[in-house]
């Protein structure tokens, strides 16, 4: 299990590998790799191996899976919310909420960006002093939507007669950014199965 400066140091390396590229993203990889070697080697390899492909990549072909990934493919939509809710008034308080919260802490995001995007999300996690918050938000909202994102579950974002794409089907060549959404996943999964156990024998 990961210590509060651990973890807020993971939120933040996985916040600029899941933000549009703008410089940062090899670095962020190659620190979460380091993190995660002793605790989460399986994270750590999927880790690798993103990092790898990225730094094989020509000038600005990062910038365009990425777009590729979050922006034309409705299964990885980055909007927590709309994994959630849908494009519903749920949604929408959400968004609101969201903003209240930011604001009481004085964490400030991108103004051309939603409150619920997942890097803008990771990026408050690791600003937040709230832990109890921080913890809330990664196990009932970030963790259910990874599922989503990587097809183990459905999106409420998806119309009924959509099909969500399944986790067991294994491209020829995965998405190097579902990779990092798998990371993710492993992360969370072991930190709050282990918080989970610990709180168990606090009882």
């Amino acid at each position: 299990m990961y210590n509060e400066l651990e973890m807020r140091q993971l939120y933040q390396c996985f916040a600029r590998m899941l933000e549009y590229p703008a410089g940062g993203t090899l670095q962020a990889a190659v620190k979460a790799q380091g993190l995660l070697m002793g605790e989460n080697p399986e994270a750590a390899a999927l880790l690798k191996e993103f990092h790898e492909y990225a730094e094989s990549l020509p000038p600005g072909r990062l910038e365009e899976v990425y777009t590729g990934t979050f922006d034309l493919d409705a299964a990885c939509h980055p909007y927590v919310g709309y994994h959630l809710f849908g494009e519903t008034y749920k949604r929408s308080a959400f968004l609101v909420e969201l903003k209240q919260r930011y604001n009481a802490e004085g964490f400030i995001f991108p103004a051309n960006e939603l409150p619920d995007h997942l890097a803008v999300i990771l990026h408050f996690l690791a600003f937040t002093k709230d832990r109890a918050l921080a913890n809330e938000i990664a196990r009932d909202a970030l963790l259910p939507v990874l599922d989503r994102m990587t097809g183990r579950a459905k999106s409420e974002g998806f119309d009924e007669g959509e099909v969500s794409p399944q986790a067991e089907e294994k491209p020829e060549k995965r998405n190097q950014f579902q990779v990092v959404l798998e990371a993710l996943r492993f992360v969370l999964m072991n930190q709050y199965k282990t918080l989970k156990v610990l709180e168990t024998f606090r009882v």
